[in-house]
């Protein structure tokens, strides 16, 4: 059910094209940027999503574990990795749980909040 938007969310990712990214959220997303800190797409994460791919190269790769669904808005649950260039020039992996919900609109999937903390 949300397998073309994993497909365009991780093509627009590791490409790092934020423009592309960015089209896989509703107008009013936002995404978990630190342990409570949120970008909307309104505000400055376009500049911090183009900063962070420059520097850190990412790779992502995720897992839909759990789906709830309500209408046309859905919560999902994924496992994830992210391969980046770290400030030494080596790269790491970190890997965690998401918690994200989804909005369908205009038939599409899109993000309304892109939580990769989960819960924690």
């Amino acid at each position: 059910m949300f397998a073309e938007l994993q497909r365009r969310y991780t093509d627009a990712f590791n490409a790092g094209d934020v423009d592309a990214l960015l089209a896989n959220y509703i107008d009013a997303g936002a995404t978990v940027v630190e342990r409570g800190v949120a970008l909307s797409k309104t505000d400055d994460l376009r500049a911090a999503l183009g900063e962070y791919f420059a520097a850190a190269e990412p790779q992502v790769e995720f897992e839909i574990l759990h789906t709830y669904l309500a209408g046309d808005v859905a919560m999902i649950v994924t496992a994830w990795s992210i391969e980046e260039l770290g400030p030494d020039g080596t790269r790491t992996t970190q890997r965690g749980r998401a918690t994200d919900v989804l909005v369908r609109e205009d038939g599409e999937w899109k993000f309304a909040i892109d939580n990769r903390f989960g819960s924690n």
